[in-house]
């Protein structure tokens, strides 16, 4: 059973109720990127730890756990991530937050993990003023399976600037019809009729979570970051979230602070490339 956060303890950021609501549903987030992987993803959850796998066997968040319960000690959560993502052939990801993980993060450190990803989550509390749109561009959501594979290849292909290898994302996206469903929003910008940028929000636990901004390299320089993910942050407030959150890559953070998005904590990503 999951022990609920200490009220009384003001090291721990997620005894704030609206960072804990960005946590889970950035939980909620990766449980979907199992389920849109169809036959071959997985989601489970055990001993207080969520576990996630996709069709890609690429680790860097595509395949990971988070620790629910802080009472679950960390060698028990490299032991069950060994165990489940050896059966399956691949390596994992473990996240971690700042002051309520440190524990893990030695432990995953000390058992040669890699820390690939040092961000911090980021939240807004009402809408944002979007940027102009430029000569060329438009804006849509995406409404058909066609649209999410559009949708997969951009990230896919931008990813790759920030250091995932060709064709690791694309294959995460089979259950394209999963990925429409009425809690997901993604937009699409085109230029010149040509989808070039594109973000997501996932709709959970009372807020908005933006996800899966990107835009194609040679696309870049015209706002169309800012652009997509001032789009998501708004169709969250207008669908009822009461603060927006997401989670800033080096490349985004000075965005997204402009935009007017304030840090909440820091959470990291530590990698077994291989399994164990």
């Amino acid at each position: 059973m999951a022990t609920a956060p200490d009220p009384t303890d003001q090291t721990d950021p997620l005894v704030d109720p609206l960072a804990r609501a960005c946590r889970l549903n950035y939980v909620e987030f990766c449980r979907e990127l199992g389920r849109w992987s169809g036959a071959g993803g997985a989601v489970e959850e055990r001993d207080g730890v969520a576990l996630w796998a996709t069709a890609s066997d690429f680790p860097v968040s595509l395949n990971g756990a988070v620790r629910l319960d802080p009472s679950t000690p960390a060698g028990h959560v490299l032991d069950l991530a060994d165990d489940w993502f050896g059966e399956r052939g691949t390596g994992f990801t473990v996240n971690v937050v700042e002051g309520v993980d440190d524990d893990l993060r030695d432990a995953a450190d000390a058992a040669g993990l890699l820390v690939m990803r040092d961000s911090p989550q980021m939240v807004v509390d009402a809408t944002v003023t979007p940027p102009p749109t430029p000569d060329g561009v438009a804006v849509r959501w995406a409404s058909t399976a066609a649209d999410v594979e559009r949708f997969a290849e951009v990230v896919d292909l931008a990813y790759q600037s920030l250091g995932a290898p060709a064709d690791a994302i694309r294959p995460t996206f089979v259950a394209l019809d999963r990925v429409l469903e009425p809690h997901l929003h993604t937009v699409l910008a085109e230029l010149d009729g040509e989808v070039v940028a594109c973000a997501q929000l996932v709709l959970s636990h009372g807020i908005g979570g933006v996800y899966y901004v990107a835009t194609l390299e040679a696309a870049r320089g015209r706002g169309l970051g800012e652009l997509v993910t001032a789009a998501v942050t708004n169709r969250g407030f207008e669908l009822g979230a009461t603060s927006v959150g997401l989670q800033a890559s080096p490349m985004g953070e000075p965005i997204y602070r402009r935009m007017g998005y304030r840090d909440l904590y820091r959470q990291a990503g530590l990698v077994r490339f291989a399994p164990a």
